[in-house]
């Protein structure tokens, strides 16, 4: 072998050598960035998973009639983590009573929601939302404004509000 065929040699495999760590180091950025692109989108989609379920409460707090007393009662009770179901049961007699008697009819819509906090498996979520009350002392359906924080701890790969407090 001559030392022209031994230095191309070498400098094939000096070649081969800096394009192999070329492409391990493009690799590794690759899956880098896709892992780090796929933890955003779960968090990002855990975020939405907590606003849903927020809404969703919020809207069974605010939308109930005398016609559907139980049926409402029993949605926003089965949307709620044990300790606020137990709390929601302790007051349902109560609000079903005086939601007859007053031949309430409440509707609501959500305006507008964000996420203040998620960690783990908990999320504080604040909503707005605006909505009519009407009843038998009423003329007209009287327009209401509401906005809550909404703490949710997440049961089962569930979403379950804890409680629900009106802020201002």
């Amino acid at each position: 072998m001559t030392g022209e065929t031994a230095r191309a040699q070498s400098r094939g495999r000096w070649i081969t050598s800096a394009l192999f760590v070329i492409l391990v180091a493009v690799t590794s950025v690759a899956v880098e960035r896709g892992l780090t692109w796929r933890d955003a989108q779960a968090q990002q989609q855990e975020q939405l998973d907590a606003v849903e379920a927020a809404e969703a409460e919020v809207l069974g707090l605010i939308t109930i009639s005398a016609a559907t007393t139980n049926e409402d009662l029993e949605t926003l009770i089965a949307g709620a983590t044990a300790s606020f179901r137990d709390d929601l049961r302790a007051q349902a007699d109560r609000l079903r009573e005086e939601v007859v008697a007053n031949e309430v009819v409440a509707t609501g819509e959500v305006v507008s929601s964000g996420v203040v906090e998620v960690e783990d498996d908990s999320a504080v979520v604040v909503v707005a939302a605006r909505g009519t009350v009407d009843n038998r002392n009423s003329a007209a359906p009287e327009p209401r404004s509401y906005r809550l924080e909404v703490r949710l701890e997440q049961v089962d790969d569930t979403w379950l509000v804890s409680s629900l407090r009106f802020v201002a």
